[in-house]
């Protein structure tokens, strides 16, 4: 295997060279970042300094080897608070003209002891820094001052730019990189993964190269910040929460960003109704709860479009079944969905965040299925009847459920672990689990990941989608409520179907192509390398199901067993003559007829008869 991994080591250092020169590949993706590193610059005399939260642990690593599964075993609410004060102490500024990483940290350090930082390109070179203590931002944010013009909205954030001088370098401001396109991009990663030893080792590169690394989740928690401090004027103690893939485990590079606004109404509602003597604030009424919800986020994305600077093309989709505002968010180059009275959303992204570190081989199933599952077009970024990603990844989850040794409990289980503290109800829902993962016993399951992927795909092509539902509070399946192809109950709103969505026809694609996958597992030389035609290594293992390959070179019938069955639909004869044809891969056979059937019906209408 080291032999013929050998040249497409060479094949992969070759690519890399040419796209470094014609592709400019050190800014191949909207937001390259480079290593951080921890500044130690000397506080000023002033600044007291402040307790910091202990670190998350990373799952990513800067050498060539494949990182280890680490696992951090706070609580979810813990790592996100922990997030949410490492924002409140950082600022995003922009490079202006000539100014380096160096000159922004030299100046901004006189002002407080910056903790972290890092350096990252979005057409601009953008610095974020992390202080110490909260004292130094304000501080650095009091010697701010405005462009001098006119036609400015004076709104003060911590989005700020940094010149050293009046000159401005227009063609470097103007100037974007030259982004790869996704078949580079895929070229870069299938050069690592045929380089691999092993299923197992591909898979863990997958994730290593595609998860959000510890500096992007950090902008994203600045940036729930900057929106959250544009909101406080409005609404008070106001918190902008992140969810979804920026906080679950399972988010990869480039993924939007979706924000919960939570004005925390629960902490000021009265504990009992009839508690007298008491102080209300004078408010305004709605007609219902949507049109409040609609009034508010209309009012957010108004000040987001006209006040805060780096937000532009906002759209409001408040008709929705959950009411939204979309924007761009220039500096981070991240599209954000804000969404507001979705509380069960932040629960539904803790719950996955839990079972991403139940186990060390849910992630790379997950990340294998969902890279999978974008590859072959199951899932797109377009509203439809796609498979969404929280509905696939409740299919993994499913599965991992329901082996014969699960490798991760129910939620029914994980509720029974549950203390008082963990006790949740949310929109009238319960919403308990546990929290604590050290009271959640290991698996009996000893699967690798590489078996595990092959059974989900093996599972699935053959799964009774027409009569069962999937039930992730049981890890078992039930019949159907309703005729919606794909029925995935909701985990905490369970008269709902988290995939309501989905139309037929992209279930069959899902089945069809999950079967493709599990053949291509049996064949002999799956997890062998062999010689590609036009040189170099053809994709094998994880690379092969990810590409398809060789899906073409047998899954089909010989073109010469065709033969007598064109003769005889030409003839006008359509029973079956010549050799029993023998099918290597399940294939639909009245399809394969049909298709011939109208080929010959064009070529007759036409003319064209041979």
């Amino acid at each position: 295997e080291s032999k013929m991994a050998a040249p497409m080591i060479r094949k992969g250092v070759a690519l890399r060279v040419f796209l470094e020169r014609n592709c400019r590949l050190s800014a191949r993706l909207s937001v390259s970042l480079k290593f951080p590193r921890r500044c130690t610059t000397q506080a000023s005399s002033t600044d007291a300094a402040e307790s910091s939260e202990p670190e998350v642990s990373s799952n990513g690593d800067n050498n060539n080897d494949v990182p280890g599964p680490s696992v951090d075993l706070r609580r979810f609410s813990d790592i996100q608070e922990g997030r949410r004060q490492e924002a409140l102490r950082s600022v995003l500024v922009r490079h202006v003209g000539k100014a380096t990483e160096e000159d922004v940290v030299s100046f901004c350090s006189n002002f407080g002891e910056v903790k972290n930082c890092f350096t990252y390109e979005n057409q601009e070179p953008y610095t974020l820094l992390e202080y110490q203590s909260k004292g130094s931002v304000h501080s650095l944010l009091n010697t701010a001052v405005f462009k001098p013009a006119l036609e400015v909205m004076p709104y003060k954030s911590r989005l700020l730019s940094f010149r050293t001088s009046g000159w401005m370098n227009q063609a470097t401001r103007n100037s974007p990189g030259t982004e790869l396109t996704a078949d580079q991009k895929f070229a870069i990663l299938a050069t690592s993964l045929c380089a691999a030893s092993s299923l197992e080792e591909q898979m863990q590169i997958l994730v290593r190269d595609t998860q959000l690394s510890d500096e992007e989740t950090r902008l994203r928690f600045l940036v729930c910040s900057l929106v959250e401090d544009a909101i406080g004027g409005y609404f008070p103690g106001c918190i902008v929460h992140p969810f979804g893939s920026s906080v679950n485990g399972f988010g990869k590079k480039g993924c939007d960003l979706d924000m919960y606004l939570n004005l925390n109404m629960e902490e000021h509602r009265p504990k009992k109704k009839k508690s007298y003597p008491r102080i209300e604030y004078e408010v305004k009424t709605m007609s219902t709860e949507r049109a409040a919800t609609q009034t508010l986020l209309s009012t957010v994305g108004n000040c987001l479009e006209k006040f805060v600077p780096g937000c532009r093309h906002v759209q409001y989709i408040l008709n929705a079944r959950c009411p939204l505002v979309k924007f761009m968010h220039d500096p981070s180059n991240l599209e954000c969905d804000l969404t507001s009275n979705n509380s069960i959303a932040l629960k539904s992204s803790e719950l996955l965040s839990l079972y991403s570190r139940i186990d060390p081989r849910v992630q790379p199933v997950v990340y294998a299925v969902r890279y999978w599952a974008r590859m072959q077009h199951i899932t797109s970024n377009m509203p439809g009847g796609w498979i969404t990603n929280f509905s696939l990844t409740a299919m993994v989850i499913f599965f991992l459920q329901y082996t014969e040794k699960p490798v991760l409990p129910r939620i029914d289980a994980l509720k029974e672990l549950a203390d008082k503290a963990d006790t949740s109800v949310h929109e009238g829902h319960d919403c308990t689990f546990v929290s604590d993962l050290t009271k959640i016993p290991p698996s009996e399951n000893t699967d690798s990941i590489g078996d595990l992927l092959l059974e989900f795909f093996d599972f699935y092509s053959n799964f009774n989608f027409k009569h069962l539902a999937l039930n992730l509070r049981t890890g078992e399946t039930q019949q159907k409520k309703n005729f919606d192809p794909l029925y995935i109950q909701n985990p905490f709103e369970q008269e709902l179907n988290v995939s309501k969505n989905v139309s037929l026809h992209q279930l069959d694609k899902f089945v069809e192509l999950a079967r493709e996958a599990a053949w291509l597992a049996e064949q002999p030389n799956f997890l062998q390398p062999e010689a590609d035609p036009k040189g170099g290594v053809a994709p094998w293992g994880l690379a092969a199901i990810l590409t398809g390959w060789r899906k073409r070179k047998g899954r089909l019938m010989d073109l010469t067993e065709f033969t007598p069955i064109f003769d005889s639909l030409k003839s006008g004869n359509p029973k079956r003559v010549g050799p029993r044809i023998n099918i290597t891969e399940p294939v639909k056979f009245k399809s394969v007829l049909r298709n011939a059937k109208s080929k010959v019906g064009k070529r007759t209408k036409k003319g064209n008869r041979r």
